[in-house]
């Protein structure tokens, strides 16, 4: 994974990485008989079935992501996601990783998470259906996530990152969104806060590329390909030929809002 604007955007879900486990053969959206039990993707032989991507795509419309679950490149992303918080579960377990806070800690969460579903339900009537899919059914599938953000936010901090490499990660992220229009700055003229965004976002890399070099990933392309062409990309995706784009995102501010 070279791109900056990918990474970016998996740094961010490691601050919001959600949940699995809803049957979505219910789910509006699938038009491809594809069933929930389908498996997608296999990750050092945990299964990741279609009901728990669609059921990703739910909580971060829900609770984080504006998400397009029309958009096939934001779908496939989310997937991804799932991807790799297996992989950060998985390392987590073979390190034996506990944090004594941590019961406290999603106690609090949970609550949180339900005045946030209450909130949704009353708000948004265009994704209520999607809040009403989770809301009965998401607090274990949670507590694995904040299990996966807790060992991940802990891993990344150990990681180095030398000035050299966050100068190479700013000039290619500089380099795609000035392609789709934003000016952006020299190095040289950032504040130190901007310089530590930029770190992490580097931390949030390296660990996913060292989780991705040792694990055993299996991906079922085609009921993926299946559902993928079923969706199209959304119009502010497009450029003036109907060629697809992702425009550059915001540089990414923490790896797991715990630590703030």
């Amino acid at each position: 994974m070279s791109s900056r604007i990918k990474y970016a955007f998996y740094a961010a879900i490691l601050a919001s990485c959600f949940f699995a486990g809803w049957a979505c053969d219910k789910f509006a959206g699938n038009k491809t008989g594809i069933s929930a039990s389908q498996v997608v993707a296999t990750v050092g032989g945990q299964q990741i079935t279609f009901g728990q991507w669609m059921n990703q795509m739910d909580l971060l419309r829900v609770f984080d992501t504006p998400v397009d679950p029309e958009n096939s490149q934001q779908v496939k992303a989310v997937l991804e996601t799932l991807i790799n918080q297996e992989l950060i579960l998985q390392a987590a377990k073979k390190a034996n990783y506990s944090d004594p806070n941590f019961d406290e800690y999603l106690k609090n969460k949970l609550i949180q998470s339900d005045i946030r579903i209450k909130d949704q339900k009353d708000k948004l009537e265009k994704d209520l259906a999607a809040v009403s899919r989770i809301e009965k059914d998401y607090k274990d599938a949670y507590k694995k996530v904040l299990l996966a953000r807790g060992y991940a936010a802990n891993q990344v901090d150990k990681i180095t990152v030398s000035d050299s490499e966050m100068k190479t990660w700013f000039t290619q992220y500089a380099a795609q969104a000035s392609a789709s229009g934003q000016k952006m700055p020299a190095f040289s003229s950032l504040n130190e806060s901007l310089k530590k965004e930029i770190k992490q976002n580097i931390q949030a890399e390296k660990f996913l590329d060292q989780l991705q070099a040792g694990g055993q990933i299996t991906r079922n392309d085609d009921v993926i390909k299946k559902y993928l062409d079923s969706l199209s990309p959304s119009m502010d995706m497009l450029d003036n030929n109907g060629v697809g784009k992702m425009a550059a995102p915001a540089v990414t501010a923490s790896v797991d809002s715990k630590k703030k």
